[in-house]
């Protein structure tokens, strides 16, 4: 016989299987069991498609009268969205009880849904595997509970600890293997963020290569002292996906309307994140950019097998002792590491991350 943590846990593995196209949404997963048996089960799949709950409710292959609902996220209860709310298909549905990982963070739920499931004589326990389920949807609680993109950084390193070639020459340092893995990253995230260095010395184009892109990505520059450069990759691609240059310089200036002229747009470094409602942003950095580690919440590190052995190449950054490693997976010889943020307020429990969970 199974236990409600087992049951609850398949329900998380269930939600991460929309990771990068039910956003700004949460991800969410749910089980129906009847007899200590698995009659239904589902996950939201897509923004603006049917809950988690009532995919599962449609997958029965029995009746759920009586049944036990096993849910992430407390179901939901306002109409102010897209599709219907989801108490009042588990209402409907006649299940007996109902098993919530954790409250929604909206306040427009936070515990309402529970409220009316039990007004209906429906048992709720609550909250079960809390703390993991909140680092489910921790993107999502940072952006409705502090306003703010949940923000990750990638870089990839040589068996030696640098993180590019002789001089800071741009080279290739991780297999094809790990970046098959950080395109399917990037393409699940709402923005990419370099500094103005790696543009001018690199000229990336920052879009995902040979995976689905299901939306639009914002492409993100900071650039202090706009030195932007209209001949950039970045520049010429405007109609693949926007390009925002963020900066400290005024925004009635020469050279912002010169960026603006182009098609460019041009926002103040320390109120756009909050202003933009993203939901994930992954930062790519250069190594000056890389030293500001301590403000992002997650990181991915790639460690190649190969060195590069020389004194000129700049070396990666520490990672702070109170960066909590939760996997680790070799990608064909490269090694991918994950590190959670003990200090981010969008930090709940030490697990492996969705992104991470899925290219296993």
């Amino acid at each position: 016989m199974q236990s409600d943590e087992q049951y609850l846990r398949r329900a998380i593995r269930l939600a991460m299987n929309g990771r990068g196209l039910v956003e700004p949404n949460p991800m969410v997963g749910c089980v129906i069991v009847k007899n200590d048996r698995i009659i239904g089960e589902g996950f939201h799949q897509k923004y603006g498609q049917p809950h988690a709950e009532p995919n599962a409710l449609a997958s029965c292959i029995e009746s759920p009268d009586g049944a036990t609902a096993y849910v992430t996220l407390e179901p939901c209860c306002h109409t102010s969205k897209q599709t219907p709310p989801c108490v009042p298909k588990l209402i409907q549905a006649k299940v007996g009880r109902v098993v919530v990982g954790c409250l929604d963070p909206n306040p427009a739920v936070n515990g309402n849904g529970i409220y009316q499931l039990r007004e209906a004589g429906i048992a709720v326990d609550s909250p079960l595997l809390e703390a993991e389920c909140k680092q489910l949807i921790a993107p999502f609680i940072a952006r409705t509970q502090r306003d703010c993109p949940y923000f990750t950084m990638k870089w990839a390193e040589s068996a030696d600890g640098k993180v590019a070639g002789p001089a800071g020459k741009r080279i290739q340092i991780s297999n094809a293997a790990s970046s098959h893995c950080v395109q399917q990253l990037r393409s699940r995230c709402d923005a990419i963020v370099v500094g103005i260095n790696t543009v001018l010395n690199d000229d990336p184009l920052l879009l995902p290569r040979n995976v689905p892109m299901p939306r639009p990505i914002r492409r993100i520059v900071l650039d202090r002292r706009l030195r932007f450069p209209l001949t950039s990759q970045l520049a010429k691609t405007i109609d693949r996906g926007p390009v925002i240059v963020c900066t400290e310089s005024p925004l009635d200036s020469q050279p912002v309307r010169r960026l603006t002229n182009a098609g460019i747009e041009v926002a103040a470094i320390d109120t756009y994140f909050k202003n933009a409602r993203m939901t994930h942003v992954l930062t790519e950095p250069g190594p000056t950019l890389a030293k500001s580690i301590p403000c992002y919440d997650r990181l991915w590190v790639i460690r190649s097998a190969n060195s590069i052995a020389d004194d000129t190449a700049p070396s990666a950054g520490p990672i702070p002792n109170y960066f909590i490693q939760t996997g680790e997976v070799n990608l064909e010889g490269d090694r991918l590491t994950e590190y959670l943020n003990t200090k981010s307020p969008a930090y709940f429990a030490p697990v492996p991350s969705a992104d991470f969970v899925l290219i296993q």
